[in-house]
C-alpha cells in the first residue's frame, strides 16, 4: 500500500497525507462511529480525481490489496457517511470554488461551503431554498451526497430539485456530465464505449424492467434520502441518471462539479412568521395538517423537552418567545413568503384562525428582526444539546425518521413511549410539515449497558417508523447508522435493485463501501465509539459549537 501512496503523491498535483494526526482527524464525523483511514488525498482538480481512480483500479487489477475511496466534506454527517478505512478524498482544501453564477444557476465544486454560496447568490437576489440547518459549516458536495433538505423543503423541495447537472468521475476513471436527457439522447448514450455506455444500457433496462416495483416499493413520504432514487430517474419523458447519484453518498461515483438551479430570494419585507403554543401533541398535529394545506414556506416544531434544555443552557434564547401562562408542550413555527401581498395576507389570516383554534396562545412576527430570535432557537437545536455537560451525550442514532405528514401525532407519541420505556432524556425538533423529526437520546458510550441499549432503542424506533409507513432517513441519508434498517422500510425486492445499481456503477466496490449496500449490524457495532464529546463532533471544540449556536 505504501507503494501506491508514493505513486499517488508523485502523480497528483494535490496533496497526500498519512500522518497520524490526519488519520485521527478523519476517523470521526458527527456520528457515533470511528474508522481510521489509510491515507487522505486533497485533489487539486478533476484530473487528480480521475488519475486517483485509475491508480486504485490498477492496484486492484494487479492483484494487490484492495483499497477504497470515500469522498468527504466538512465531516458534519451524523450517520458515518464519510468514514472508511481506505483513502479519504477531501475536496475542501482545493476543490472548493464557485465556478460560475448565471441568471438562474450556479456551478460549484463539491468542497464549496453552502453558506458561502448562499452569500454570493444573495448579491444576485437568488438562493437555493433546500439548504440544511448546518448551512454555515456543510458543503454543497455533502448536500448532494445526502439529498439534504431543511426548513424550506415543505414548500420548495429537497436538494435534488435544484441539481441541474453533475460532473462525475466514474469507476473506470472516465469523466462525464450527467443530466436530464430525451429518448433519442439516451439511445445514443447506450452505444458509448466504456463504463458510461454500460451504465446507460444497464440502468435503463433495470428501471424499465422493474418499473412497477420501483414506483410502488418505496415509502411514500414527502422527504426521502434513503436508498437510490430509481423512482426519480424517468420523469416527464426524460431520463436523468444524475437522480440516482444525488443522495448516493459517494457510493456510485465521485462528484467533481455541480450545476445548481437557483430561485428568486424572497423579499424580507414580505415574509411573515406565526408562532403557535400548544398544550398537547394532538392539537399541534391537527393544526399541522390544516396549516400544510396553505403551502407555508416553513412549518417547524420544537417540543417542551428541548425548551427545557435551552432554558438550562441558554435561557436568554427564550426571552420573548414563550407565553407567560406556562411552558407549552409543542411550539410550531409557520412561515409564509408569498410575494403577492393579497395572497400572503389571506394565507396568514387562515393560518392564524387555525392556530387560534388549536393553540392556547400565538404571536405574529412581521419583520426579519422579530423573526430572527425564533429561528435562532430552532436552527441551533442540535448545537445547543451538544454543549450540555456530563458523560451522557445526545447521540444521533434515531435522528432522521420521517413518516407521512398526517401521522405526525402518532409519530411523536410513539417516540415518547420508547423514550419512557428506556428512561431516556430526549428532545424533539424538526420539520412538522414533512413529519421529519430529529431526536437524540442521551446516553454514555463509555458504558457497556448504554452501548447495548443504543441498538435496542434503534431497533424499536425504526420498527415503529416502518409501521407508520415511514422512512429511516428523510434528509440525512442512510450512512452507516441507518443502512441496516433500510430493507425494513423498502423490502427485499427493492434492496436487490439497490444492489444491482451499485454493481452497475461500481462493479469493483471501490467507492465508499459499507454504505447504502453491503453493511450489517456486526460491522457497525464493531466501529461504535467508546466516547462521544463536543470535540468528536466534526472535531468541534466548545468555542466553535458556541459560534454555531450564535449563528
Amino acid at each position: 500500500m505504501k507503494q501506491l501512496f508514493n505513486q499517488i503523491s508523485r502523480t497528483l498535483a494535490g496533496d497526500v497525507s498519512v500522518s497520524d494526526d490526519d488519520m485521527d482527524y478523519y476517523s470521526t464525523d458527527g456520528s457515533v462511529f470511528t474508522l481510521t483511514p489509510s491515507a487522505v488525498v486533497y485533489p487539486k482538480d478533476v484530473n487528480d480525481v480521475s488519475e486517483l481512480v485509475k491508480m486504485v483500479n490498477d492496484t486492484h487489477s494487479n492483484g494487490n490489496d484492495r483499497i477504497s475511496i470515500t469522498a468527504r466534506g466538512n465531516g458534519t454527517d451524523q450517520g458515518g457517511g464519510p468514514l472508511n478505512t481506505g483513502i479519504i478524498l477531501d475536496f475542501m482544501r482545493y476543490m472548493d470554488q464557485i465556478l460560475e453564477i448565471g441568471d438562474d444557476y450556479a456551478v460549484v465544486q463539491p468542497g464549496c461551503l453552502y453558506g458561502r454560496l448562499q452569500k454570493e447568490l444573495k448579491k444576485h437576489q437568488r438562493y437555493i431554498p433546500s439548504y440544511p440547518a448546518s448551512i454555515e459549516i456543510s458543503t454543497i458536495g455533502g448536500a448532494v451526497a445526502n439529498n439534504a433538505a431543511g426548513e424550506k423543503t415543505v414548500k420548495y423541495g429537497a436538494t435534488r430539485q435544484y441539481v441541474d447537472a453533475l460532473q462525475v468521475v466514474l469507476a473506470d476513471g472516465s469523466v462525464t456530465w450527467l443530466n436530464a436527457q430525451n429518448t433519442q439522447q439516451i439511445e445514443e448514450n447506450k452505444y458509448l464505449g466504456g463504463l458510461e455506455g454500460e451504465i446507460y444500457r444497464n440502468l435503463a433496462k433495470l428501471i424499465y424492467d422493474n418499473f412497477d416495483a420501483i414506483h410502488n416499493g418505496h415509502p411514500h413520504t414527502t422527504k426521502e434520502s434513503s436508498g437510490y432514487a430509481l423512482w426519480e430517474v424517468t420523469e416527464a419523458g426524460q431520463f436523468n441518471a444524475a437522480e440516482v447519484v444525488v443522495g448516493s453518498q459517494g457510493t456510485l461515483c465521485l462528484v467533481t462539479a455541480i450545476r445548481l438551479k437557483t430561485v428568486p430570494l424572497p423579499d424580507p419585507g414580505k415574509v411573515q412568521l406565526l408562532i403557535g403554543h400548544f398544550d398537547s401533541v394532538a392539537n399541534a398535529g391537527l393544526a399541522t395538517q390544516d396549516l400544510n394545506r396553505l403551502s407555508p414556506s416553513a412549518l417547524e416544531i420544537v417540543d417542551k423537552n428541548l425548551l427545557n434544555l435551552v432554558n438550562k443552557q441558554s435561557p436568554e434564547m427564550l426571552e420573548g418567545l414563550l407565553p407567560e401562562q406556562h411552558m407549552p408542550e409543542i411550539v410550531l413555527l409557520c412561515e409564509f413568503d408569498d410575494h403577492d401581498n393579497l395572497k400572503r395576507a389571506a394565507k396568514v389570516k387562515k393560518a392564524q384562525s387555525i392556530i387560534d383554534h388549536y393553540a392556547f396562545s400565538s404571536s405574529l412576527r412581521n419583520t426579519a428582526d422579530e423573526q430572527e430570535s425564533a429561528w435562532k432557537l430552532r436552527r441551533s437545536a442540535a448545537a445547543i444539546i451538544w454543549t450540555i455537560p456530563g458523560n451522557k451525550k445526545a447521540l444521533p442514532i434515531i435522528e432522521d425518521g420521517t413518516v407521512p405528514p398526517h401521522k405526525l401525532t402518532e409519530f411523536i407519541q410513539q417516540a415518547y413511549a420508547i423514550f419512557d420505556k428506556y428512561d431516556l432524556d430526549i428532545a424533539i425538533w424538526g420539520h412538522a410539515g414533512d413529519a421529519d423529526l430529529h431526536m437524540q437520546p442521551f446516553l454514555d458510550l463509555s458504558k457497556v449497558t448504554d452501548r447495548k441499549k443504543l441498538f435496542r432503542i434503534a431497533d424499536e424506533f425504526y420498527e415503529m417508523v416502518h409501521q407508520l409507513g415511514g422512512t429511516a432517513a428523510g434528509e440525512h441519508n442512510d450512512s452507516l447508522m441507518r443502512s441496516p434498517y433500510r430493507s425494513l422500510m423498502f423490502g427485499q425486492e427493492m434492496e436487490s435493485l439497490f444492489d444491482q445499481v451499485k454493481q452497475i456503477f461500481d462493479p469493483d466496490n471501490i467507492f465508499n463501501p459499507h454504505k447504502k449496500v453491503g453493511v450489517d449490524f456486526n460491522y457497525i457495532k464493531k466501529h461504535l465509539r467508546h466516547e462521544y464529546s463536543i470535540k468528536s463532533i466534526a472535531h468541534m471544540d466548545r468555542k466553535k459549537a458556541q459560534q454555531t449556536i450564535d449563528r
